[in-house]
């Protein structure tokens, strides 16, 4: 099996999948985003990768493509229907998900399917703050609509502080999210393939900060999912009506009331830190999943 890592390149995490992949006889390979060319004339459309043959992988797997992601997604659709190329995660090239892949779908389908979650909004200008400021009691939480391992994510506690930040982001974004602040100490992160949980850490903040990102100074802890079949329940349902195969599903539990709230899905995970802290090979049940998807198992 020939495995293609989108968005991963000098990187821990391709070193562990490139690790176990080798151990079970498999070549995984990673590359840039803007390595990506589509040629195209009246005879020809060829999505091309700089320096490799980008026909002769098994799988491609998304793990993050960032403002370049309309046209891998074009080329996904292009080689899974004309070159049956094997596409993780399936939602790139799902028909309920095609040219939707924003935060908003995946609200809409939460709501559709009862599914807790922070009241939320979407806004691509400070003027349209005023429109929906009732709706929320401060503290707020904002941050852009794509996630940055808790970068950029802020905590305000007025409307004056909310116009300012969101004029700062907006620089950069092209849209925001303000959401209901949740009391927390901590949240959790459930890593699922295929839909299934095979690992869970709670994230605690460091002392003095409310985000729980290990990339942002907080601690991780094994979390036993299977103690706690709401969550399990709740992170593997997301994931599958979603399409996103593999996942870093973040829940968090109101610690007044200890009812729990999806805060995002996101389908390019970390999990060197899941690794280290529930001692799970990630890497080798990502493989053996791709082993899975392509039917070519280990030699």
């Amino acid at each position: 099996m020939k495995v293609l890592v989108v968005g991963l390149v000098k990187n821990n995490q391709l070193k562990r999948l490139q690790k176990e992949g080798k151990k079970r006889g498999h070549v995984v390979d990673g590359c840039y985003a803007s390595d990506l060319i589509i040629y195209s004339d009246n005879h020809e459309f060829s999505p091309i990768l700089k320096g490799k043959d980008l026909k002769s992988y098994d799988l491609i797997y998304f793990w993050a493509v960032g403002k370049r992601r309309w046209e891998w997604y074009v080329a996904a659709l292009y080689l899974s229907k004309n070159s049956k190329k094997v596409i993780v995660n399936k939602k790139v090239v799902d028909s309920d998900y095609k040219m939707y892949l924003t935060s908003a779908i995946d609200y809409l389908r939460q709501y559709e399917n009862n599914l807790p979650f922070p009241k939320s909004a979407i806004i691509f200008s400070k003027n349209s703050i005023e429109e929906v400021i009732e709706r929320f009691n401060f503290p707020l939480i904002v941050k852009p609509s794509e996630g940055r391992q808790g970068k950029d994510v802020n905590l305000v506690n007025s409307r004056k502080e909310l116009i300012q930040i969101v004029d700062n982001l907006l620089k950069d974004v092209p849209s925001v999210v303000i959401r209901e602040f949740i009391p927390n100490d901590g949240d959790i992160r459930i890593f699922t393939i295929g839909y299934k949980a095979i690992a869970a850490m709670k994230r605690i903040p460091k002392k003095g900060d409310f985000r729980s990102n290990i990339s942002q100074g907080g601690k991780g802890e094994i979390y036993e999912i299977y103690k706690y079949p709401d969550i399990k329940y709740m992170s593997e349902y997301l994931s599958e009506l979603t399409r996103t195969e593999i996942a870093g599903v973040d829940i968090i539990i109101n610690k007044e009331t200890g009812k729990p709230y999806i805060l995002e899905i996101n389908p390019g995970p970390q999990f060197t830190g899941m690794e280290y802290y529930t001692k799970k090979n990630i890497a080798l049940e990502i493989i053996k999943y791709f082993e899975k998807l392509t039917k070519k198992t280990k030699i």
